[in-house]
């Protein structure tokens, strides 16, 4: 099990930051390029909304690097689905013209307790990770699915995907110039600090998969506790058995 500091290195904080605005800059690009199509409508609401939503985060980010540095900002109780609903301007406006973005709740209310501005630079590096994946048209998958008092955050794409040996240096930092380098050590800290679990999947030309799995906020006498991690975790299920020939690296 990950140890996690409640003080968060200066540094790191700093590369992170820096990473999220990366990740903001490539949303205002994307949606500026697609203008250049010439959008009627609620398209063009979308992407417009799109760049104002990245530019005011993105204010927000730099004035926290400039002000004492980015120190996490207090978590939030909120439901999971209506959050990443609300994302999906900023999510298809940085997929492009050429990738599809669906999103798949679960049936009924998903409670949290997160950083939500944590939890939607994550989002965001994982679809611009897997926008880089795709070398034609594609599609990345939203997927929540709730287990007992957790819920899994999945995202997924149909792009090239990676060898083993590229997934485990992308996730601990080897990487740090590609584009999936320290962007996925930024969602592996997220995750640990919310006292979850993380999993990657991936295979050469068959796209990739990652697993967030997070505690839900449940209701216990009248106080709010998260839930632990469910001692089924470890357990392969039956879909996970019928590929397990496919890369998979648990972080």
């Amino acid at each position: 099990m990950h140890s996690v500091s409640l003080h968060r290195d200066p540094d790191i904080s700093t590369r992170e930051t820096i990473h999220d605005l990366r990740n903001l800059f490539g949303v205002v690009a994307s949606a500026r390029h697609m203008l250049d199509d010439r959008p009627t409508g609620d398209r063009r609401t979308l992407l417009l909304d799109a760049i104002e939503d990245a530019a005011l985060r993105g204010g927000r980010l730099t004035s926290a690097m400039l002000g004492q540095g980015r120190s996490g900002g207090a978590a939030t109780r909120f439901d999971l689905n209506e959050h990443l609903a609300g994302l999906g301007s900023l999510m298809r406006a940085r997929a492009g013209r050429h990738v599809e973005i669906r999103f798949e709740p679960a049936a009924g209310p998903l409670p949290v307790k997160l950083d939500p501005a944590d939890l939607d630079a994550v989002i965001l590096e994982l679809v611009s990770n897997a926008c880089a994946a795709f070398v034609k048209p594609g599609v990345i998958r939203i997927r929540t699915r709730r287990l007992g008092g957790r819920v899994r955050l999945i995202v997924a794409d149909n792009g090239r995907g990676v060898s083993a040996a590229e997934l485990h240096a992308a996730l601990h930092g080897f990487e740090q110039s590609s584009v999936n380098g320290s962007g996925l050590v930024r969602v592996r800290h997220f995750v640990e600090t919310a006292h979850g679990r993380l999993r990657f999947r991936s295979r050469e030309n068959r796209g990739s998969i990652a697993s967030l799995n997070l505690p839900l906020v449940l209701k216990v006498a009248g106080a709010e506790t998260a839930a632990t991690a469910p001692a089924r975790w470890n357990r392969m299920t039956r879909k996970e058995i019928r590929h397990e020939k496919r890369q998979s690296i648990t972080a």
